[in-house]
């Protein structure tokens, strides 16, 4: 079963099963994580999320939230660390948490970079991610985003 609601996840973090990434990631990597998210959020699949959710009624800037899965270490845990990452754009922000239907995006390393699956989730109702949806990778110094 895919579907886990939100409690389901906290509840995983407070017994250990998701990890913090703050003892391996310097304050300066910051920006470029929000480089990242900016590149995957000029997606196709990203738009339209964001289209669906302002079709919906949705009021001012959409939410954002991006976890890292490392599958061959059991892990989930956000790609921000800290309190709420300054990321984001003209219709959307980045969140350490969901209040609202949000744009989820789960990020799995790959190579360079990593494969990616973006969704629609509510905060009552998360899921741990679908089937890749594209790869974003970095080339001299940029990153490049691709389907799948």
């Amino acid at each position: 079963m895919k579907r886990l609601v939100l409690p389901a996840l906290f509840a995983l973090a407070a017994t250990g099963c998701m990890h913090s990434a703050a003892a391996r990631i310097e304050p300066a990597e910051e920006a470029g994580k929000c480089e990242l998210v900016q590149t995957l959020m000029r997606e196709r699949v990203a738009q339209q999320l964001l289209t669906d959710l302002m079709a919906d009624g949705h009021d001012g800037p959409s939410q954002v939230l991006v976890f890292v899965r490392r599958p061959e270490e059991a892990m989930l845990e956000r790609l921000f660390v800290g309190g709420e990452p300054e990321c984001g754009g003209p219709n959307y922000k980045v969140v350490q948490g969901i209040t609202q239907d949000a744009v989820v995006f789960f990020l799995q390393p790959r190579g360079d970079g990593y494969i990616y699956d973006a969704q629609r989730a509510a905060p009552d109702e998360l899921s741990l991610g679908g089937e890749a949806k594209g790869a974003v990778t970095k080339s001299n110094g940029v990153w490049v985003a691709s389907s799948i």
